[in-house]
Parts: C-alpha cells; sequence; structure tokens
C-alpha cells in the first residue's frame, strides 16, 4: 500500500523578521530530573551527547510537542514557525510502515508565466509581512509600555500590604485575600473614589479595631449623671446680706455711723464679764472705760436676729464642706470610647468646679469672720452642666461601642470599608495617572490592531492568489531529480528514486523493482532517506500550503552510516542548511565527535556569530544541557576517558566506556587479540570475572552479556581496566588518560 502522498511547492524565502525558537526548556521526562534549558542565540546549533545522555528526549519533543509525555516542557519563540524534524520518528512514520514516500511537490521551471506571477505574488506577500512585523513590534511595544505603567503602579500600591501587614499590625485583617500584587491591584482599583476626603484616620480605624477585639473586646458600663449638692448653698441670698445686728439705741447708731460692727463684734469676746463689776477693761486700751451699761448697750446691738444670721452662715458652710465629698469626679482616661477632645473638656469642667468650691469655701469663712461684709458665691451650675453634656456624650459613645461589641463582624466590615475608602483616596493620584495611561494606551491598540486587521486581510488575499496559482504548477520531478543527483554524488548508484503515479514515487533497483525499499541496508535507508527530508524542507507538503518560516531539527542522522558516507552527509548538512537562507534556524544532534567537529565552524569570530555548541551529560542526577567551548571538543577516545573517571555516571555507561577504549586501543591501534589479554592469571580471578564478561565484544555482540547493574562495583571494573593497560605494557598511557 503505497502512502498518501502530501502536496506542496515551494515559496523562495527572503528574509523579514527573526522566527527563531529562543528558548528550549526539558524537564521531567526519559533521563532528565531536573529542568534543562537551550539559549540559541545563532543561527546553527551543534548539541553533543553520547548514546543514551538524552538527544533523541529533544528531538522527540520537537516532533511532537503536544504529546502528554512532555507537558513539563516547552519552547519560546518569537513567531509560530514550521519545525521539520529528521530523527527515528521521522524514519518510522515516512519509511517503515510502507514502501513508498510521500512526495514533495516543488514548482514546476517549465511554467514561466506562472512561476512570475507567483514571484510578484510571493513579493507581494512577503512585503506584507514586513508590515505586519513592524505593525506588531508597534504593538508590543505599547504592551510593553502596559506592562511596565502597570508594573510600577502595582509596586507603588504594593506599599500598603507592606506597610499595614505583619507583626502586630492591626489592620492586616483588611488584606485578607489580597497578599498578591495583582489581586491588591486590582481591588483598589475597583473602589470607586470617595466625593470627599474622609474624616477617618489610620490611628482612628486602629482605636476602633482595638476596641472590639483583643484586649479591650469588653462592654462598658454606662456613666451615672453628676450631681454638686453645694450648688443650692450658692444661691442662698444671706451672703448678700449686711449683717450689723439691731439699729435702735445711741450705741447702735454710733456703730453703724462708724461702720465697725465686725470690729466691736469681735471685741466683745475679749470683755470679761464673768463678775458683775461697775466698769470693765477695754480691750483695746486696757483701761477700766467699758461700763456696765456701755457693756449693755453694745450688747443689745448683736440681738437675736444677729445670731441667728450668723447660725445660717454656719450652717451653710458645713453644708458645703460636706458636698466637697461629690466633687471626687470619675477618671475618665482609660475609657476606650474618649477621645482627647473629651478628656480635655472633662477635665477642664471637673477642674472649674474644684475650683468654685475651693473659691466660695474661702469666701464664707470670710462672710463669717465680718458678716456685715456682703458677698458675691461663684456658681458652679454651668460647670456641672457641662460635665453632665459631656456625660451624655460619652454614655452615646458608650452605647455604640456596645453595640458594635454585639454585631463585631459589621464592626469588622465597616472599619475594613473605611479603610479601602482612605487607601484609595491616598493612592488616587496613583491611580488616576495610570487609568489616563491605560486609556490612551487602549485606544494606540485598537488602532494597531485595526491595521493588523488589514494586514491579516490582505495576506489572506495574497496567500489566496499564491495558493490557486501553484495548483497549476506544481509537480514531484524536481524532487525526483534532486535526491537521484544526491544519491551519485554520495557515490550510490544501486538504485533510484522513479515516479510511481501522478503524486507518487518509489524506490527502484536495476532489475528488481519489486520491493526495492526493504531490500537496502540500514546505511542505504539512511542516506536516503536523508535526502528526502533535505527535499521535504526545501518543498511544501501541500499544494494549498501557504509559506511559513522554516526552523530544522537534524538527530544522528549518521548513526548507521559506514565511514565513506559521514563527510557526505556533514557536507550536505552544511550546503543545505547552514548555507542556506531558507531556514531560520538549523539545530544538529550527533552522537560522534567527528562528525561534531566535523560541523563545527573552524573560524572563531564566524563561530561566534552563527553556530551555538552544546555538550549532553548524565550522571546519577539525571541527563543536563550545557554550554560547550571550541575548545573542548575532543575525541570519541578521549570522551570515553572522561566518562569513565566520573563515578556518578551510571554504571552501565561507565562499562559500556571502558569496553569501547579497550576495543579502539587495542583493536584498532595495537591490533591485539582482546581474549588474550585475559589469559593472564591476575585478570583470570574470580574477582574480575564480571568485568572480562561484559568487556568481551564476542559475547556482547552476540546478545548473551547481559549487565546486571547489581554486579557492577567500580573500584574492581578500575582495577581491571588499569591491569590491562599494564600487563600489555601501557601503564604510562594509563596513568596519563585517567589524570
Amino acid at each position: 500500500m503505497w502512502l498518501e502522498c502530501c502536496i506542496s511547492i515551494i515559496i523562495s524565502t527572503r528574509k523579514i523578521g527573526k522566527f527563531m525558537i529562543n528558548e528550549i526548556h526539558i524537564d521531567r521526562v526519559t533521563s532528565y530530573k531536573t529542568p534543562s534549558k537551550i539559549l540559541p542565540t545563532n543561527k546553527i546549533s551543534l548539541i553533543y551527547g553520547l548514546n543514551g545522555a538524552g538527544k533523541s528526549t529533544i528531538s522527540n519533543f520537537l516532533y511532537d510537542r503536544l504529546s502528554v509525555q512532555y507537558a513539563n516542557c516547552k519552547i519560546v519563540e518569537d513567531s509560530g514557525s514550521e519545525i521539520l524534524v529528521y530523527n527515528q520518528r521521522f524514519l518510522t512514520d515516512y519509511f517503515h510502515e510502507e514502501d513508498s514516500l510521500k512526495g514533495i511537490f516543488t514548482l514546476s521551471k517549465e511554467n514561466k508565466l506562472a512561476l512570475e506571477k507567483i514571484d510578484r505574488a510571493t513579493k507581494n506577500f512577503e512585503s506584507l509581512e514586513g508590515i505586519k512585523d513592524k505593525i506588531s513590534d508597534r504593538l508590543k511595544n505599547i504592551q510593553l509600555q502596559q506592562d511596565e505603567e502597570k508594573t510600577k503602579t502595582t509596586e507603588n500600591v504594593w506599599k500598603i500590604k507592606t506597610q499595614y501587614s505583619g507583626g502586630d499590625r492591626v489592620l492586616e485583617y483588611c488584606l485578607e485575600g489580597l497578599k498578591r500584587t495583582e489581586n491588591l491591584f486590582n481591588h483598589i482599583k475597583s473602589i470607586q473614589l470617595p466625593s470627599s476626603k474622609p474624616i477617618d484616620t489610620i490611628e482612628v480605624l486602629k482605636k476602633e479595631l482595638s476596641a472590639v477585639q483583643g484586649d479591650n473586646a469588653f462592654k462598658i458600663d454606662a456613666i451615672s449623671k453628676f450631681e454638686f449638692s453645694g450648688a443650692k448653698v450658692e444661691q442662698n441670698i444671706i451672703f448678700q446680706k449686711i449683717i450689723v445686728g439691731s439699729q435702735e439705741g445711741t450705741v447702735a447708731e454710733f456703730i453703724n455711723r462708724v461702720g465697725n460692727s465686725d470690729w466691736v463684734k469681735t471685741g466683745l469676746g475679749y470683755v470679761t464679764h464673768e463678775v458683775e463689776k461697775d466698769c470693765y477693761p477695754c480691750p483695746f486700751c486696757q483701761e477700766d472705760t467699758i461700763t456696765k451699761n456701755l457693756l449693755a448697750s453694745i450688747r443689745e446691738v448683736f440681738n437675736d436676729s444677729y445670731e441667728t444670721d450668723l447660725a445660717l452662715l454656719g450652717d451653710l458652710k458645713t453644708q458645703y464642706n460636706l458636698a466637697s465629698s461629690e466633687i471626687n469626679i470619675q477618671e475618665i482616661d482609660s475609657l476606650i470610647v474618649v477621645d482627647s477632645d473629651i478628656l480635655q473638656r472633662w477635665k477642664a469642667a471637673a477642674e472649674e468646679i474644684k475650683s468654685v468650691y475651693r473659691e466660695n469655701t474661702l469666701l464664707i469663712e470670710n462672710k463669717l469672720k465680718s458678716p456685715s461684709s456682703p458677698i458675691t458665691i461663684r456658681q458652679s451650675i454651668d460647670a456641672v452642666v457641662t460635665i453632665n453634656i459631656l456625660i451624655d456624650e460619652i454614655n452615646a459613645l458608650v452605647e455604640k461601642h456596645n453595640e458594635k461589641l454585639d454585631n463585631k463582624k459589621g464592626t469588622l466590615d465597616g472599619i475594613k470599608k473605611r479603610f479601602w475608602n482612605l487607601m484609595r483616596w491616598d493612592y488616587d493620584q496613583t491611580l488616576s495617572a495610570y487609568t489616563k495611561t491605560e486609556e490612551r494606551l487602549i485606544k494606540e491598540i485598537a488602532t494597531v490592531n485595526s491595521e493588523l486587521t488589514i494586514n491579516d486581510l490582505k495576506l489572506s488575499e495574497v496567500r489566496s492568489e499564491i495558493s490557486f496559482l501553484r495548483k497549476e504548477t506544481v509537480n514531484i520531478e524536481e524532487a525526483i531529480e534532486n535526491i537521484n543527483s544526491g544519491l551519485s554524488e554520495i557515490g550510490i548508484v544501486g538504485f533510484s528514486i522513479i515516479k510511481h503515479s501522478e503524486n507518487l514515487y518509489r524506490v527502484a533497483r536495476s532489475g528488481a523493482e519489486a520491493d526495492a525499499f526493504h531490500s537496502l541496508s540500514e546505511g542505504e535507508k539512511t542516506v536516503i532517506s536523508f535526502l528526502y527530508f533535505i527535499e521535504l524542507c526545501k518543498g511544501q507538503r501541500t499544494a494549498s500550503a501557504t509559506h511559513r518560516k522554516k526552523i530544522v531539527v537534524i538527530d544522528d542522522p549518521i548513526s548507521s552510516l559506514s565511514h565513506i558516507y559521514v563527510f557526505n552527509i556533514g557536507q550536505l548538512i552544511k550546503k543545505s542548511f547552514f548555507s542556506s537562507t531558507e531556514y531560520e534556524q538549523v539545530f544538529v544532534l550527533s552522537h560522534s565527535l567527528y562528525f561534531f567537529y566535523e560541523l563545527t565552524e573552524t573560524n572563531k569570530d564566524k563561530r561566534h556569530q552563527t553556530q551555538n555548541l552544546y555538550r549532553i551529560t548524565k550522571n546519577s542526577n539525571g541527563s543536563s544541557v550545557v554550554s560547550m567551548k571550541y575548545e573542548e571538543i575532543q575525541n570519541d577516545y578521549q570522551s570515553y576517558w572522561a566518562i569513565i573517571k566520573d563515578q556518578s555516571t551510571p554504571p552501565a555507561l561507565i562499562a559500556n566506556c571502558m569496553r569501547n577504549i579497550i576495543e579502539y586501543f587495542f583493536n584498532f591501534v595495537q591490533k591485539k587479540d582482546f581474549n588474550n589479554v585475559f589469559q593472564t592469571p591476575e585478570l583470570a580471578t574470580d574477582k574480575f570475572k564480571t568485568f572480562y564478561r561484559y568487556m568481551n565484544r564476542e559475547s556482547h555482540s552476540l546478545g548473551q552479556n547481559i549487565f546486571d547493574i547489581k554486579e557492577f562495583d567500580y573500584e574492581i571494573f578500575r582495577d581491571g581496566l588499569r591491569l590491562i593497560f599494564n600487563e600489555c605494557g601501557y601503564s604510562e598511557h594509563y596513568v596519563a588518560m585517567m589524570k
């Protein structure tokens, strides 16, 4: 059954912009236990690695990137390109199941008019692609501005998180679910700007929050109204009264005229009258000048009415002194609901009451000493009213505080909302600037996208035109001619490619055309498959296919070739891929250092401009890809020695490299029979039986040498290798290579 062909045509490729793979990530697949990355910066990437190191994993991933086994692998490219891969999967898909090749169609050289039309359309297509690249670059620059502006704004807004979360910051709960830059930015951006500046401050919110959670989260009792009984004393009219006693009699008139009743009353207390006498000594001049009649007249002045008034003053003083116990006004400093303004007014009113009391106490004492002198008592009623007004305010706050405790969730939600309103106001300048810039950039993006849409429509029209023209010109003769020419150049003349039908061709051998492909050797199959791959890369897979940038991946094209073809394949790769401008990028993977060296550019400056060199290593930690310097390139024999010196290399690989060293040195260099080496007594001991069994290339080639990793002992294998070189007289060579 012949394979169904793929119809395609070739478009001359002119480089317009970069369509390159920038990064290849390989992770958690086959032997890649940890992430490994390839960062090609040049067109050509050469990758060296021994068989089993992990080369095929890379090429298989690029061949089938959608496979689930490569879920952790990815590539980063500037734009969508067609990736063409030559590896074992390619051989299986194209050659090993059917005795036919999928046709590769190219443009007919004979249809000159169609070619000219296609060439013009292609140039127009490429010009439009160039325009698209420029528009896309503009779009990327605008999007980059968007990202930069957003990053700058989010970093600024992120200060909220750093300022109010962590440690004992009580407002951290306001940031629940917002501790990622994107979430925080989107949240504050979604909040509507308050119409006026919030009256809240962070300190106010913290204080309110502390009142409903933590140590201060308890209810508060209301404060009782303040009463001062001394206020009634202050209103007594006795303090305004002139208390002078009786106004009748000569002595009373005289005392009243002189105005010294208080002085006389005080002196009266010093007159001695225990014994009835006609005259008494004056308490002032100490002469017996006060007669019995004068004394009686004076005493008549200070009658019962006078004494009653004095008694009233004394009672008022006692009442006022008792009222002093009520002046012990409650301290409100510790009340969580009280702010500094209330506290200041409270202390002023309390001090006012105390001041009134102190002053009035002195005035009442003076009145008792001088009853005839009227006094004006200060009134405490205003201060009492002020205190009670403040008590009403405080009790209202207490009631509100207790209600908040009863509805703690609603209280916390309210504080949270007020917190974000405050943040939105504080960061409005930042957010407003971002919004203006974002609106401008969105308009620019819309304009650019419109240009892209128009350009894409033009590209689609030209693409359709090219597809229509190709259908009139495609054939496979040119591909057949090129493959046969390539076979001749390499020196293969025993078979050729012939056209089988309109869209198919197959392998033919002289005199035996039937089933000719399966009669080829592996090396011949490799050569023809690689020539076919070259043509596939040059052409298109379908007649209606449109032009796409191409990236070529070649995995070990010489694995089954004899040495006579290795150089030819290397030259083909250089000519067809390295020197061609048809391809954006070329990756070549090889297990042969000779082939690797053959492909490496020897000119240092040119190599740095066009090639990247890599090495794949594998040890107990898995495979990894590392950059390689030109000076590190060695031949296979030297690489084998480097591998066996690393004890972390897998046992099977160490043993296999030892076997290759022995085979290379004794068979190719010394021309000695390997089996004779093990006839020496020391190597014939049981200790080295496992070593001998694996090193014996005859048994290995027969498939009888099954290597059991449990039998591997690095020290024994190393001693065995050393003894081989010692017994054969090449101990110095062993020492030199093991340094």
